[in-house]
């Protein structure tokens, strides 16, 4: 018997996913087990081709076939490799992280769940289905999002319901916009000549995506996020939640590639791309509450996202691609900045009252900012490689809106100098400053992703020519 690959990998992350949730008690054992599930997809995915039989002992797997689920096609294409990929080896090493900064909690369930709809998200062709199966796994990262982070002590920080509630709505907002703009979309298909349903599915499109990746005036809830999330779950969120929203973007235009085809569908993306950048760099630089900055460093990266695909440019999509790539170790390393922090000042995170913060934690201090630069797009980073990348093609196009997007990265940047310059002042009438005992597996993720960092920065190559691969897997860009 020869069972689809949509089937084995949805099914056996389900499975997973239960039998986490039986074994929450022992952190340790789950840990185990949702790293080596997530590992193994990984694996998966790299070693067999779609088009190969995988004999197992008890049955037959072939990744490349459909399966039809009342009428609807699941299939894995070969541009949805590499993108299953990335989210499920960033889950597999946030399991490693969650091991070390929550107990029992409920993550690694729910990130196994969680990643199976993002799958099939992925593997399904009809867009709105795909827009719902992102809703459901939004609903279900509420349950981690809403879990607190218990210290030495036994006190705890974060873990409010807000974050959690707003990134529900938000994503449910987003909804009805998609199926009213697949609607029209279909009904052009039909009449060609109607442009103003073509007009009315493109502000529809721009604005339910806007929605969903914090566009302005929606922002609110990446930074309350931030706030009350833990960095795992805000690690996976912005990451893998955000990717499939990326990649769910790509397939609809691709999908509906006279879309992208009107003239002022590159003017609109582009506008509020660096409405995004400009707005983000703005309020991260007046910033002294540490986990806003996050927030506002991340809606400033989803823009210049927006910018890089509106240049409708085989190298834009690139650029976006590669963006979305960094930002596992960007933002990995920030958020474990910020939870060093956090436990000192326990639970707040105002740069104000951290005063001296560095000297007493200078592992999570650094981590905070180089994870804050690489965010910005300054170097040593592959941050800065893609931001580079971006501004080439907007000089290319003008000046103005390349000055706006390299401006939004200065912003970031100021918010994370003010912030440093407290971190950094010795408290007064101190002479010796002891410095705080940490986690030898934590600090060894820290300096993990210091390195991948900064040897990415020095060579974007070993990234870059991945992301051009994933870009010429779509075809809406081309004249």
């Amino acid at each position: 018997m020869i069972i689809p690959g949509p089937l084995f990998i949805v099914g056996a992350l389900l499975a997973v996913a239960v039998i986490l949730l039986l074994v929450r008690r022992w952190t340790g054992v789950a840990a185990f087990v949702a790293t080596v599930a997530s590992s193994a997809v990984v694996v998966l995915l790299l070693v067999v081709p779609l088009d190969r039989v995988l004999h197992l002992p008890w049955f037959d797997v072939l990744l490349g076939a459909p399966l039809n689920v009342r009428g609807r096609f699941l299939v894995i294409e070969p541009v949805d490799v590499l993108p299953m990929v990335f989210m499920a080896a960033t889950s597999a090493l946030l399991s490693i992280l969650t091991w070390r900064l929550m107990l029992r909690s409920s993550f690694f369930s729910v990130a196994m769940a969680s990643l199976a709809l993002l799958f099939v998200a992925l593997m399904v062709g009809q867009v709105v289905f795909a827009a719902l199966l992102i809703e459901m796994a939004a609903l279900l990262m509420i349950f981690p999002l809403h879990e607190p982070v218990r210290m030495r002590d036994g006190t705890t920080y974060g873990g409010g319901v807000k974050g959690g509630l707003q990134y529900m709505v938000y994503t449910s907002l987003a909804l009805p916009g998609l199926m009213i703009a697949q609607l029209l979309l279909a009904q052009y298909e039909v009449l060609p000549g109607e442009r103003g349903l073509l007009q009315t599915a493109t502000l529809l499109f721009v604005f339910s995506f806007g929605v969903l990746l914090g566009a302005v005036p929606f922002q609110a809830w990446l930074t309350t996020v931030t706030e009350d999330g833990s960095p795992p779950v805000v690690t996976f969120l912005f990451t893998v939640g955000l990717g499939a929203v990326w990649f769910l973007l790509l397939d609809y235009l691709e999908s509906y590639t006279w879309l992208s085809e009107q003239a002022a569908f590159s003017t609109l993306l582009t506008g509020v791309g660096l409405l995004m950048m400009v707005f983000g760099g703005t309020l991260a630089a007046g910033q002294r509450r540490l986990g806003r900055i996050v927030g506002y460093a991340t809606l400033a990266d989803n823009g210049a996202m927006f910018v890089a695909l509106g240049t409708r440019r085989e190298a834009g999509v690139a650029v976006a691609l590669l963006l979305l790539m960094a930002r596992p170790f960007a933002l990995g390393l920030m958020m474990l900045g910020l939870d060093g922090l956090r436990r000192l000042g326990r639970g707040d995170d105002d740069a104000r009252r951290l005063r001296g913060g560095a000297w007493k934690m200078p592992w999570r201090a650094l981590a905070f900012m180089m994870g804050g630069m690489a965010l910005a797009g300054f170097p040593p980073s592959l941050g800065f490689a893609a931001r580079w990348g971006l501004y080439r093609i907007l000089m290319s196009q003008g000046t103005a809106q390349a000055l706006l997007a390299l401006l939004s990265g200065v912003g970031v940047m100021m918010g994370l100098v003010n912030a440093a310059r407290l971190l950094l002042s010795r408290p007064q009438g101190s002479r010796e400053i002891e410095t705080q005992a940490d986690d030898p597996l934590v600090l060894a993720f820290v300096v993990g992703l210091v390195v991948a960092l900064t040897v990415l920065g020095l060579f974007p190559q070993l990234l870059s020519g991945v992301a051009l691969d994933v870009a010429r897997g779509f075809t809406f860009y081309q004249p």
